[in-house]
Parts: C-alpha cells; sequence; structure tokens
C-alpha cells in the first residue's frame, strides 16, 4: 500500500533558526588582511545577545580566496542588530568619507553575495501511513 505524507511547516513568517550567509571574495594578495576582519566579525557574533554559531569557510584560488561567512541566529532581528552596532556602523561611516574625500583604500573585495535561510525542522514534518 502507497504511503503519503502530511507535512507541517511553521506558520508563514514564523522562522524557526535564522542563518545568514555571506562571501566575500578578496584578492589572494588580501588573504591575511581579510582573514583578520573575519576572525573579528566571528568572535564579535560569538558574544552578541541571539548568536548560536559563527564560523567561517575558505576557498583558496589561484587570483582570489572565497571567505564563506556563516553565522546561525535565534531570529533575524539578533542579526540585524548586530550589524548595527555602533563600530560596525561607524568603520562604514569612515570608509565612505575616505573614498568621498580621495583618501579611500582601494577594495580588496572583488565580489560579495549572502543568502538568508531559515532551519528546516524535521520535528514540523507529521507522517500519516494510508
Amino acid at each position: 500500500m502507497m504511503q503519503s505524507q502530511i507535512v507541517h511547516l511553521p506558520q508563514k513568517g514564523v522562522l524557526i533558526m535564522y542563518i545568514k550567509t555571506v562571501t566575500f571574495e578578496v584578492l589572494a594578495e588580501a588573504k591575511e588582511t581579510f582573514s583578520e576582519k573575519i576572525r573579528k566579525d566571528i568572535a564579535s557574533m560569538k558574544t552578541f545577545e541571539g548568536c548560536l554559531q559563527s564560523e567561517c569557510w575558505i576557498n583558496e584560488k589561484k587570483a582570489s580566496v572565497d571567505f564563506q561567512l556563516v553565522s546561525k541566529w535565534q531570529e533575524k532581528k539578533h542579526f540585524q542588530a548586530w550589524l548595527k552596532r555602533p563600530e560596525h556602523l561607524q568603520k562604514h561611516r569612515e570608509a565612505y568619507r575616505a573614498e568621498k574625500e580621495g583618501n579611500g583604500k582601494p577594495s580588496v573585495v572583488i565580489n560579495k553575495s549572502g543568502q538568508d535561510y531559515s532551519l528546516f525542522d524535521d520535528s514540523l514534518v507529521s507522517f500519516s501511513k494510508n
């Protein structure tokens, strides 16, 4: 006899966990400098309210290095609060001001992309047999 599945997912808009991935492709010669930035970001995240886990995966290529930053949060609002912390906003303001005044450093970031996920919790899935 064939089994049918009844899948129960969370209500629309209800996240079980918020996962953010950001990939930075940087120039190979900037690997060490960018590694230090990533180390600081991970340390900052791990002590921030709502952060469950933070880690970075790396992929070295000939001319560039990919840093895949993966962080898991209780809710999206926790990640957004981390992004809006004063020291982070200040660094962006300073970089923008320096660039506008012609004193900005050339960016070592070739490309940046991000993805948002929520956890698929199989405990929310129930099966019935027919």
